[in-house]
């Protein structure tokens, strides 16, 4: 199978860092995921949208701490649905006070031609994420937000969605990937943003099949039953 990245940038995909493709070119036929371990060297959020991000860590998504020099890792798990669909679960730890963590899981959505990220451990919210090169780097962009309720998934209004933009690119000065994210809603403006590096290895993909959404029972937005 093609990974979720490469088939959303498509030709452009052979412009990126092979460091990047690499890392976030991981299938679920390489039998092993990606680990990386760093520091975010600042993690700022807006006191306007401190409840939302508090709400989140019912269902481990986002978070209300902020700070500087904070430790985190990020497993990147590729795996193959019920349904036989190729897809990821990322899973962020924050060394923040209290630790945080932060899952989500992408999945290719035909209907609307992008990749879906369905957040927390429930993927009761998700959007259209929409991937390209940058320079080398891995540009990720998200589209239109939804809240899943029995069974469908509804569009939020655009006083209720963010707008922002992740980038993710290989470092070779300090032999290292740097990511920085900037999160907005008309409303608040900025909600939360990070900046950070880590360094990335691979190892035997050995998840508990548990610990997964229940992506089979999951209609993205635009499929039909």
């Amino acid at each position: 199978m093609t990974g979720l990245f490469e088939r959303a940038i498509g030709e452009e995909w052979s412009t990126l860092h092979p460091q990047v493709r690499e890392r976030y070119g991981v299938e679920s036929s390489d039998g092993r995921e990606a680990v990386g371990v760093g520091q975010m060297d600042e993690l700022t959020r807006s006191p306007l949208a401190v409840p939302a991000l508090w709400l989140g860590t019912f269902d481990d998504f986002l978070f209300p701490e902020s700070g500087t020099d904070v430790r985190f890792s990020i497993v990147t798990e590729p795996f193959v649905d019920g349904n036989g669909n190729e897809a990821l679960r990322l899973e962020r730890r924050f060394d923040t006070s209290p630790p945080r963590t932060f899952v989500d899981t992408l999945r290719w959505n035909p209907a609307r031609g992008c990749i879906v990220d369905l957040f927390g451990t429930r993927g009761l919210v998700g959007a259209d994420l929409h991937a390209a090169a940058d320079d080398g780097a891995l540009a990720l962009s998200i589209g239109t937000q939804y809240l899943r309720v029995g069974g469908r998934s509804l569009a939020l209004p655009a006083l209720l969605s963010a707008r922002g933009r992740l980038t993710d690119w290989y470092d070779e000065d300090d032999e290292c990937f740097r990511v920085e994210a900037d999160i907005e809603n008309p409303l608040v403006g900025s909600v939360f943003g990070y900046e950070g590096g880590f360094e990335s290895e691979f190892r035997s993909a050995d998840g508990d099949p548990a610990d997964r959404p229940p992506l089979a029972d999951v209609r993205l937005p635009g499929e039909r039953p």
